[in-house]
């Protein structure tokens, strides 16, 4: 009861400062993370069974979002992000080391986050699935696709302007 007493005298004598002047409450202001649209593309005559590799060139740290739209509710866009330039053979092997992969139907559009990238060349890679006959997957639909790539900078990163670009297409066939 003492020890109780006593830490309430403590409490209450500390409390009583000699200072009496009113001091506005600190405020700590932290910068908001900054997003915009770098980069769109778009694209038509793409067939199923093709794949399509975008190079992108990112010249500051950020995180990307990529948005992916096609035309038809039914085709099976496959989307995927890395930052090595694959062959047919590897793509078709499925032996590309991807960092960012979405294999779906749905959602349409789709979109992709990436972590904070570093400055440096990556690859968006699509796949119009062609349709399997046993499994019902995939479809025929020739398509026209739209890209649009988002780039979020944080606070204390140089922003750079034209930061994302878009290099070199190439659409990827069977090797004869």
């Amino acid at each position: 009861m003492r020890l109780c007493a006593a830490l309430t005298v403590v409490a209450a004598l500390t409390s009583c400062g000699g200072d009496e002047t009113a001091r506005p409450p600190v405020v700590i202001v932290t910068p908001e993370p900054v997003r915009a649209i770098l980069a769109q593309t778009s694209f038509s005559g793409f067939q199923s069974d093709i794949w399509v590799s975008l190079e992108l060139i990112l010249t500051q740290r950020g995180v990307l979002d990529i948005t992916v739209d096609w035309t038809s509710l039914n085709t099976w866009m496959y989307v995927y992000l890395g930052n090595t330039s694959c062959s047919y053979a590897q793509l078709s092997r499925r032996t590309c080391p991807f960092f960012v992969s979405s294999e779906t139907q749905n959602p349409k559009p789709r979109v992709l986050y990436t972590e904070s990238l570093a400055p440096g060349t990556y690859y968006l890679v699509l796949y119009n699935v062609p349709r399997d006959p046993l499994t019902g997957k995939g479809s025929d639909t020739t398509e026209s696709v739209a890209i649009q790539i988002g780039l979020t900078v944080f606070p204390g990163d140089v922003r750079v302007p034209g930061a994302v670009a878009f290099g070199r297409t190439q659409v990827l066939t069977p090797e004869h």
